[in-house]
């Protein structure tokens, strides 16, 4: 109960209440002892005053009795009148009959024959004593006492040690009060110090006090800590010190890029993520990703294309104004945050001069170096998140890259729903072949003199179940992407040859079968093998298969392309170029590549006969055709004028609207049935 009072006191408080409760015990102690002791004293005393008093009467009252004098004798215990403490006396003969007595008050006779020797009662004492004269008892004297006496002396005595003790008590307390402090104080001083120091931090504080106890001790130990502390404190201002440079110098290695110095992909984030935060009313982002850089990487090796991302960087920075910030993302892509613009047409004008700056050569360890860039554009809008804002200028800018790179592209809507329609189909596609919504069509190719269907140029159709016809533009660039490109292609092979060993025994053995192959399914190392087995499955002629390539894809890399074209020459297959004209391959290629026949693409055709650099280029074609010994086909003859323009430059062979668009395998079988020859459309 009067432990958290107790808790709550100060220390000179506490010392004070635990002294004070000391003394009090002790006096106590005194007290009682001291009052108990003085008690018994003065019972003793009255015993002894008592025992001198019944000598007297017995010596005084024997030949009273021996006289037979109780009048003597009542005399004589008279005189114990004088003690008060007595309250009656009376003499008893052997008889058991009271000789003489004594009464004090209003004590009256009493016959007590069952007296002892002393009977200590509640009210008193009793005392007795044998009256002997010449050796002989006669009597018995009985004395009663109280102490009424005793008692009052103890009471003047309690009182006087009490009056004493309390005395001592508050002189004690008042002392302890004054020596206390010579505790107290150095202890509430330390105490008084640790509270400033923590209040105030000021670790510059010392305690003064020296003595050689305890106190001391702990005043020492007090210094100590502090000095431990301050010493601590300046460890960790100058470890806080070094730690900001650290950090100054991570935040350059987090944020900057090392190579171009401009701001990185770490940095492009918190940026975006803050401009989208702040609804900023209008900024648009630029995506940029460079172009050819990787040829000059490997060309003129790595150190080359370092100077040109610093060079890169340089002219960006020159182009922007103050608020807007470029970053280098990472490899040859760039990014640029344009703000305070109001109209498309701005943003244009720095894609143009972004375009323009980057187009103009660098010099590359004295060399010159040329590339391009690609620039994706997405506008920011409120609700627009920075991953989404990002996506769409990626997006774009693959569509500036897809458009022939070294230009720019704006995101839009049309670009969503063409990415999402694109990713339809890519899904769609992974099961087109199992679902059987793949077809061959069929275009002729026609003899230019006689009109006779001498072979055949098979081309993919695509029946989508929701969408219809598929375009091959569409959906081969897809499966090219996807790798499906090589499982369809070998399905192509097979379904071809297959449908052109028909078509030999049932109408003319001469008839040929051309097949388009990607570039990913030529650089295929199956190719050739499912090339064999499609032969040897149907026992075709090999002559009547011609594999149609376009210069492009002969050209990703020449040594495996020869390489795997005598492969399948072989086989006894024939090689196409196709489109021929619109690609990059040389004179010098063209002779080593092991080739038939070219199609001259209907580029080209489409100008005749009224274009003269159309005119110039076929009359080329033709002419290199036959200088290296090559049958030519024209492709995408439309036009009788076209077809007779041919004529005159002695084309044998066309294929085209003008005869037949690409039609299902039935039409082709209805065209054989009823006759070689095929009129114009």
């Amino acid at each position: 109960m009067l432990k958290p009072y107790f808790s709550k006191l100060v220390i000179r408080d506490k010392l004070l209440v635990m002294q004070l409760a000391v003394l009090a015990v002790a006096m106590l102690i005194v007290f009682i002892i001291s009052v108990a002791y003085q008690y018994l004293s003065y019972q003793r005393e009255l015993m002894q005053d008592l025992n001198a008093q019944m000598t007297l009467i017995e010596d005084n009252v024997g030949s009273a009795i021996a006289f037979e004098d109780s009048k003597a004798a009542a005399e004589t215990l008279q005189s114990l009148s004088i003690n008060r403490s007595i309250d009656q006396a009376y003499i008893v003969l052997k008889n058991q009959t009271q000789f003489a007595g004594y009464y004090a008050g209003n004590h009256q006779y009493r016959n007590d024959k069952a007296v002892k020797a002393i009977t200590q009662r509640k009210s008193g004492i009793h005392l007795n004593r044998p009256i002997m004269v010449n050796g002989q008892q006669l009597a018995t004297l009985y004395v009663d006492a109280n102490f009424d006496k005793v008692n009052a002396r103890i009471q003047v005595f309690a009182f006087a040690l009490f009056f004493a003790v309390t005395f001592a008590t508050f002189f004690a307390r008042a002392m302890s009060k004054r020596l206390n402090r010579v505790l107290t104080e150095p202890i509430l001083y330390l105490e008084s110090l640790v509270t400033n120091i923590t209040k105030f931090h000021n670790y510059k504080q010392r305690s003064n006090i020296h003595s050689a106890d305890e106190i001391g001790a702990l005043s020492e130990g007090i210094n100590s800590m502090l000095d431990n502390i301050k010493m601590r404190d300046d460890k960790l201002v100058e470890e806080l010190k070094h730690r900001i440079v650290v950090e100054k110098k991570l935040d350059q290695l987090a944020y900057v890029d090392s190579q171009t110095k401009l701001p990185n992909r770490h940095a492009f984030t918190e940026y975006l993520n803050k401009c989208t935060g702040e609804h900023q009313a209008c900024f648009y982002l630029l995506m940029l990703d460079l172009d050819f850089f990787k040829v000059v990487n490997d060309t003129h090796g790595h150190e080359a294309g370092d100077q040109l991302l610093t060079q890169c960087g340089q002219r960006l920075r020159r182009i922007l104004n103050g608020d807007d910030t470029v970053f280098r993302i990472g490899g040859d892509e760039f990014a640029i945050v344009i703000k305070a613009v109001n109209v498309i047409y701005d943003v244009e004008k720095i894609c143009h001069r972004i375009i323009h700056s980057i187009s103009q050569k660098f010099m590359i360890d004295g060399q010159e170096v040329h590339i391009g860039t690609s620039i994706g554009i997405a506008q920011f809008t409120n609700g627009c998140s920075e991953s989404n804002l990002i996506k769409y200028a990626d997006v774009a800018m693959y569509w500036a890259k897809s458009a022939g790179k070294n230009t720019f592209k704006f995101y839009s809507e049309e670009v969503e729903q063409a990415n999402y329609h694109h990713q339809k189909l890519t899904t769609d596609l992974q099961t087109a072949l199992k679902l059987n919504q793949f077809e061959l069509y069929y275009q002729p190719i026609v003899n230019v003199q006689t009109s006779a269907i001498e072979g055949f140029e098979a081309l993919l159709r695509w029946h989508h179940p929701k969408e219809g016809m598929i375009s091959p533009f569409v959906f081969i660039p897809i499966a090219e992407n996807t790798g499906a490109i090589t499982t369809i292609g070998a399905w192509v092979i097979q379904q071809a040859i297959a449908q052109i060993k028909v078509w030999q025994e049932q109408f003319d053995q001469h008839l040929f079968m051309n097949i388009n192959i990607s570039a990913r399914q030529f650089f295929d190392k199956r190719v050739v093998d499912i090339v064999r087995k499609a032969l040897s499955d149907s026992d075709v002629n090999p002559n009547t298969i011609h594999i149609e390539l376009t210069e492009s894809v002969l050209m990703e890399d020449v040594e495996k392309a020869v390489g795997i074209l005598k492969q399948l020459r072989a086989l006894g297959a024939g090689i196409s170029i196709d489109d021929f004209g619109t690609g990059h391959s040389s004179m010098s290629y063209l002779k080593q590549f092991p080739v038939d026949t070219i199609k001259i693409d209907k580029s080209f055709v489409r100008g005749l006969p009224s274009d003269s650099v159309d005119t110039a280029i076929v009359e080329a074609i033709f002419a290199l055709a036959k200088s290296l010994r090559f049958d030519v086909v024209a492709e995408g003859v439309e036009t009788k004028q076209q077809l007779d323009c041919l004529k005159l430059k002695k084309c044998t062979k066309v294929q085209g609207y003008l005869f037949s668009e690409p039609v299902p395998a039935q039409t082709i079988e209805s065209y054989l049935a009823h006759s070689s020859k095929l009129t114009y459309q």
